[in-house]
């Protein structure tokens, strides 16, 4: 494996009174889970989730772990229901996978959270989103019935329909992505795209600060622009090809 610089900051926001997000960076494994359900619920909802991905830090693992952890944390939402009524959370996690003796990222996504990839695209660094959010709005950004300008000031922007600990267990959306030297990789919760303009998001990620001062950069951009929801940034390099 090629060696991985990374950083990650979560913060409860301008607003909210607690913070609900979790987050895990610690190799192979980099999740955000953005909790749902009222504070009690989703703190530990989210907290749940990074609990069962821990179990494949420091060790090789294939496709079909990841798979049967994420069915373990769907179940472990699910029982905190009885106490918790409602409680959830989005997954969005990047988790580096032996695929017939090659690495290659395995990226998950549950809910609006995101994957960012900073990648060569026809000589240049570009910044493409993986993850395809689960949410109302996108849902109407496919029909056609709201443009993405409209999208991102509708007070709809937050409902999202699919979640971790559902009456019906959410498959999550799976991509397999190369792994390879001078990749940029940023998972974050809706609270960051939400308060900080795309284009300055961008211009960090394109930019030359390493991943902890490109995670600093974001989080007190979107504490600047008054995040009103929790922000939690995820930050990976690979190799030294930046």
């Amino acid at each position: 494996m090629e060696t991985l610089t990374y950083a990650v900051l979560t913060d409860k926001g301008t607003v909210r009174a607690e913070n609900q997000d979790s987050v895990l960076a610690d190799p192979p494994v980099f999740l955000v889970a953005d909790g749902i359900g009222g504070q009690a619920g989703g703190a530990l909802a989210s907290q749940a989730i990074v609990e069962e991905f821990r179990t494949l830090v420091g060790r090789a693992v294939d496709v079909e772990e990841v798979a049967a952890v994420v069915k373990a944390a769907h179940r472990r939402v699910v029982g905190l229901h009885d106490e918790n009524p409602g409680a959830g959370s989005t997954l969005c996690a990047l988790v580096v996978v032996r695929v017939d003796d090659t690495d290659l990222w395995m990226v998950l996504n549950v809910g609006d959270s995101r994957c960012y990839l900073v990648h060569e695209e026809d000589g240049r660094r570009r910044v493409r989103q993986v993850t395809v959010d689960h949410s109302l709005v996108q849902e109407m950004i496919d029909a056609g019935v709201l443009d993405p300008e409209e999208a991102e000031k509708t007070p709809l922007r937050n409902v999202i329909t699919r979640a971790m600990g559902s009456e019906q267990e959410s498959e999550s959306d799976v991509w397999l992505l190369p792994f390879e030297p001078g990749q940029r990789l940023m998972l974050c919760s809706d609270g960051l795209v939400n308060a900080v303009p795309m284009a300055e998001i961008e211009a960090v990620l394109l930019g030359p600060q390493p991943p902890a001062t490109a995670c600093q950069t974001l989080l007190e951009g979107a504490l600047g622009y008054g995040a009103r929801d929790n922000v939690s940034v995820v930050v990976v390099d690979v190799g030294d090809g930046r």
